[in-house]
């Protein structure tokens, strides 16, 4: 799969369905100018309410009733990194070798039916941690709520790094499903329905996380070109150290024991595959990525919080800790 088999400007829906234009970019605007209690007259004669039931109900299955693949001899024999890893690719292979289509318009309901299936990827993923596995359910659902956002969004950006190559940082290209991709800074997502804020005043607010990910994040990755296994170990990290920060008694501990055990196995992976004994250099670039993408999650939860007192999004989530991000 290349780059070179994307069809370009294809909407994802009609542009008779569009309600508001596309604004050009303002990226040297104040991301927090305009930004004031009541400046804005809603339009709504009350916050849309989106019910998530349906999902967080596949994920609770999810977390009951996982099994893990027993019938597989190959899977059996490996380490816990390399069944992350198995799992990080059973979940990819779903990205079919087909035409990828970029989408110039997206609608807040198709972006709902996204994140209810990333949602459930991401829980899939995770119970191939026998130490999450281990967890009450409670429990696990106080890491899933916090990392889920940032977990699929390193995984999507991966993945874009993977099949557009030096083209996604360039053009800020995300992949959001397996068929579709964005291009950042040029997308128009219709939240007509939940904000009186225009396109470009929430693109402003937004851009420089976008930046970021790219200069701070992308970037370095494309440079890095790290293996599946390395992605891996990375995610893991992302996930058990924001849960380890946060999270004490059991979760701290049994992230801290699947931490050392995947720290053994990238040693033996680095020893057996490159027969790289001083691989200290490149594990530090790593991890610098995945520092980086913390800061960048942990900065714009800083701005959620300033949209959620100025009440720039008007809508009702039957869970929205889901959805701090």
């Amino acid at each position: 799969m290349t780059a070179d088999n994307v069809q370009w400007n294809r909407d994802m829906i009609s542009s008779t369905d569009r309600k508001r234009q596309s604004d050009d970019d303002g990226t040297d605007i104040d991301a927090y100018s305009d930004w004031s209690p009541g400046s804005k007259k809603s339009c709504l004669d009350g916050p849309p309410l989106y019910d998530l039931s349906k999902t967080l109900n596949k994920i609770h299955k999810t977390f009951m009733e996982f099994k893990i693949p027993e019938d597989d001899p190959v899977y059996q024999t490996m380490n816990t990194l390399g069944k992350m890893d198995w799992a990080l690719r059973r979940h990819r292979k779903h990205h079919k070798i087909q035409d990828f289509r970029i989408s110039n318009t997206v609608r807040l309901d198709q972006l709902v039916d996204m994140w209810g299936s990333e949602m459930t990827k991401v829980a899939e993923f995770m119970m191939h941690s026998e130490e999450f596995r281990h967890l009450s359910s409670e429990e696990k659902f106080s890491i899933f709520k916090l990392v889920w956002q940032i977990s699929q969004r390193f995984e999507k950006l991966t993945m874009s790094l993977e099949i557009f190559g030096k083209r996604a940082l360039e053009e800020k290209i995300l992949i959001t499903s397996n068929t579709t991709a964005i291009q950042m800074e040029h997308v128009n997502v219709d939240l007509s329905k939940i904000t009186d804020y225009t396109s470009i005043e929430l693109r402003n607010m937004f851009h420089p996380f976008c930046s970021r990910l790219y200069d701070d994040v992308a970037r370095p990755l494309l440079d890095l070109d790290p293996s599946s296994i390395e992605i891996s170990y990375m995610l893991c990290q992302i996930i058990w150290h924001i849960a380890g920060k946060t999270m004490q008694g059991d979760i701290l501990a049994a992230g801290e024991k699947f931490i050392a055990k995947i720290a053994d196995d990238l040693h033996q992976y680095y020893m057996k595959e490159y027969k790289m004994a001083n691989y200290a250099g490149r594990l530090i670039k790593l991890m610098t990525v995945v520092n980086s993408l913390q800061r960048i999650h942990l900065d714009r939860l800083k701005i959620m919080e300033l949209a959620k007192i100025f009440d720039i999004f008007k809508v009702k989530i039957t869970d929205p800790c889901f959805f701090q991000d």
